[in-house]
């Protein structure tokens, strides 16, 4: 837990210094306060989920690596596309079963038709 807690303050020190930016830019930029950013620096508190989100937007980095679960920093997929996939996801969830079953089977179809054609579009 100790060693969590120190990677977190260590990668935002590090992803702030990197841009070159004063922890009083980046509270104004983030809404919060320069103190309380200090104390994430200095890993004397831990911000919450919301406020970990907000890091790694602005950052643009992904929550595993301010974790220090992971040593990539750049997210899998741009914040456009993430979005996009989040839609679309939240579009599933939504459907009845039978539509699901009908989504899925499309998709198996799209996959044949994508190796029949060797993945180009056409």
């Amino acid at each position: 837990m100790e060693e969590r807690k120190n990677c977190l303050a260590q990668r935002l020190r590090e992803l702030r210094n990197d841009q070159g930016i004063s922890q009083y830019k980046l509270a104004d930029a983030l809404g919060l306060s320069r103190g309380l950013l200090s104390n994430y620096e200095q890993g004397t508190r831990e911000p919450d989920y919301n406020t970990l989100l907000l890091l790694a937007n602005y950052y643009d980095v992904s929550l595993d690596y301010l974790l220090g679960a992971s040593n990539v920093r750049k997210r899998f997929m741009d914040k456009q596309t993430q979005a996009r996939d989040n839609q679309l996801v939240s579009d599933i969830f939504t459907l009845s079963d039978y539509s699901y079953t009908q989504l899925q089977s499309y998709i198996d179809l799209l996959k044949l038709h994508d190796q029949y054609k060797g993945g180009q579009a056409g």
